[in-house]
């Protein structure tokens, strides 16, 4: 299958998805939300057990405290969270902008943009609640403009389908890859506007230069902190955005300054605040978190393993260049 060929049909698999889920999305909200949800639930929970081992062991460590009894109840919380977001996610597709604004209520908008006027911002999000609706904030946050980072799905006809999902006025999503040189060419603004860098940043980040251990949910977890590099390079006050259920599809989000931009801070304390913070509300409510996701296939002890090992082994390879090369002197 050629180039020409596999676009077309990737093109075709995200229309089909997307007329689905508008059919869907002007269903009645009884419906979706009573009727739907509580099938998808169904479905997950007792017919496909989706996960079910790794939520409850996920669960099981992050919370040792709990019984079992308890661990078991947040587990079924936790399906009907993952419905919803199912639920949620279709529903995106045949949302008015009057209707977004009604399904999430941004508190304290007003005195937020006294305080981030003529500034770019950093806002740090999580994979709680449903996060898709965080870009809600554009319809209130008038001044500025969104500029979301997103992973890119490796399915591209799925990846074709989510872009299109997240398509709003005064939202720009940008791969995380290309994020850093797409901030350094619009860090002056967009249309006259200043900019809200939109980060999810509890993301399963791979070991590597730009991600630091903290401990979290009784666990050491990587955490990825691209967010205070920038805020840190640039001056830029940090917010982290709280969501919570109200009722099905309908949440409640705060911007919480962790950080103002000026004041001095050690390596990693923004990102410390923000592990934080993120871990109070998830103990707070830990069904709305996302259990499903393996959060900790990195074991800290393994990785530093294989890191001494690497370092053993350039160390080793240095001297022996270093003993050829002084033999060839000789």
């Amino acid at each position: 299958m050629n180039g020409g060929t596999k676009s077309i049909m990737r093109s075709v698999r995200a229309e089909a998805m997307w007329i689905l889920c508008r059919s869907i999305a002007v269903l009645p909200y009884w419906f979706q939300y009573y009727v739907l949800l509580e099938f998808i639930r169904i479905v997950l929970r007792y017919v496909v057990r989706y996960r079910r081992r790794l939520i409850i062991r996920q669960l099981s460590d992050s919370f040792p405290d709990k019984s079992r009894a308890e661990i078991l109840t947040i587990c079924h919380k936790y399906y009907r969270t993952l419905a919803e977001m199912i639920v949620n996610t279709i529903t995106l597709s045949g949302m008015s902008e009057r209707e977004r604004a009604r399904r999430v209520t941004f508190h304290g908008t007003a005195a937020l943009q006294e305080i981030i006027a003529g500034r770019n911002v950093v806002a740090l999000t999580s994979h709680y609640g449903f996060w898709e609706y965080y870009t809600f904030a554009s319809l209130w946050l008038t001044h500025h403009r969104l500029v979301v980072a997103y992973h890119p799905i490796k399915d591209p006809a799925m990846d074709e389908f989510y872009l299109r999902l997240r398509s709003m006025d005064s939202v720009d999503t940008v791969s995380s890859k290309q994020f850093m040189r797409y901030y350094m060419t619009h860090k002056e603004g967009i249309d006259g506007r200043n900019i809200i860098i939109g980060l999810i940043s509890d993301q399963n980040s791979p070991p590597r230069g730009d991600v630091h251990w903290f401990r979290f949910l009784n666990h050491d977890t990587l955490f990825f902190d691209g967010g205070e590099q920038l805020a840190l390079k640039f001056g830029l006050p940090v917010f982290y955005l709280e969501l919570d259920r109200i009722r099905r599809g309908y949440y409640r989000c705060e911007y919480k300054m962790i950080y103002d931009g000026r004041e001095p801070v050690a390596r990693h304390e923004i990102t410390e605040r923000y592990v934080r913070a993120l871990e109070q509300t998830i103990v707070r409510r830990p069904e709305l978190w996302m259990w499903s996701h393996n959060r900790w296939k990195f074991k800290r002890e393994v990785v530093e393993q294989r890191q001494r090992e690497r370092e053993q082994a350039r160390a080793q390879v240095e001297a022996e260049v270093r003993t050829e090369t002084e033999r060839g002197t000789r």
